[in-house]
């Protein structure tokens, strides 16, 4: 493993790594306020997730509906590592860092180095943006997309620890982590089906995102909330489940710029439930979805335009969040590092 010692995350005189920055954020819930603005705004701040974070923790990449069929892929970015995870003959699934992590290019190209995932004409990287679902008739020996993700010998290639629970697929790319410790994930119970599931974009950072989709989704004035059964709960750091009677809505949430989210949204229902039925169920949960993102959006131009103090935080999942956030960037690690690729 390559490592190196601990970078230093200084953005316009902000330390980021000074426990003493987020003291007013975690205050008691009402008097707390939000994280700094540039923590929704800086690439410097980016970069420091992309090193706790998503380096580290367990994140929901997607479902196994998604990939049923032996050698189907899904690819995902996490931060800047670009992995995918594939399913196997025997039903399993295998996940492993992808064999261009740089696009093949002799350097970086500045476009790549904004923090924005860009569209490659050329390849798929940990700096441009994911493509859907690889089917296995797509991967044929010399085809663009065997030489991208898997290579002549994808047993070279570095793999990814891999966990589900009921269709969620959780993939960790932490070096170190201990291999017998078992995540927390979210229980899945039910005996659902995903009958349908798209992409969404929207202007707002990916931690805004998530706490607005959790509070709509609980507001009774906005048609969610327990009168109208409807739950919601986030978990760390990308994961959103919305739950209604009838159906359940999955939120994967993937940073595409500072100030862009890509919601990778997925409906499950019960497997006796008609196709009306399901199409009314979904279509309530996504007027929740376009209230969360818009404001989601306004809320992300409040905080780039606003030159006063840090605001009030007003979503009580957004405050539990911001704890669990912070706890993560101010914590000290034995190792940092530049993620191998491959095995020698």
């Amino acid at each position: 493993m390559l490592t190196h010692p601990d970078t230093v995350y200084i953005d316009a005189g902000i330390d980021f790594l000074d426990p003493r920055l987020y003291s007013s954020c975690r205050a008691p819930f009402g008097l707390a306020t939000m994280l700094p603005r540039r923590a929704y705004t800086s690439e410097v701040f980016e970069r420091l997730e992309n090193e706790k974070v998503w380096t580290r923790d367990w994140v929901c990449i997607g479902t196994s509906p998604e990939i049923p069929d032996p050698l189907d892929l899904l690819p995902y970015t996490i931060g800047q590592h670009a992995i995918h995870v594939q399913r196997l003959p025997d039903g399993g699934l295998q996940g492993r860092f992808n064999k261009a992590q740089h696009g093949g290019c002799r350097t970086i190209p500045a476009q790549c180095r904004t923090g924005k995932k860009t569209r490659c004409s050329y390849t798929s990287c940990g700096f441009s943006r994911d493509r859907d679902v690889i089917l296995a008739n797509a991967l044929a020996e010399m085809s663009p997309q065997m030489g991208q993700y898997l290579g002549a010998v994808p047993e070279r290639l570095l793999p990814v620890k891999v966990r589900t629970s009921g269709p969620l697929i959780f993939a960790n790319i932490d070096p170190t982590l201990d291999a017998e410790q078992r995540p927390l994930l979210p229980e899945w119970t039910e005996n659902l089906v995903r009958l349908e599931g798209h992409w969404q974009e929207h202007r707002s950072n990916w931690k805004l995102a998530g706490a607005t989709i959790v509070d709509i989704a609980r507001s009774s004035l906005a048609g969610g909330g327990a009168t109208n059964h409807v739950s919601a709960e986030w978990t760390f750091p990308n994961l959103v489940l919305v739950r209604s009677r009838y159906a359940t809505l999955v939120v994967v949430l993937q940073p595409t710029a500072l100030d862009q989210t890509l919601w990778r949204l997925s409906f499950f229902s019960p497997p006796e439930l008609s196709r009306s039925a399901h199409e009314d169920a979904c279509g309530g949960l996504m007027r929740l979805l376009d209230q969360a993102a818009g404001q989601a959006s306004s809320l992300q131009e409040k905080i780039e335009l606003s030159l006063a103090s840090d605001p009030s935080e007003s979503s009580r999942a957004g405050w539990l969040f911001n704890q669990a956030l912070i706890e993560r960037v101010t914590r000290h690690h034995v190792a940092y590092w530049s993620a191998p690729l491959m095995r020698a």
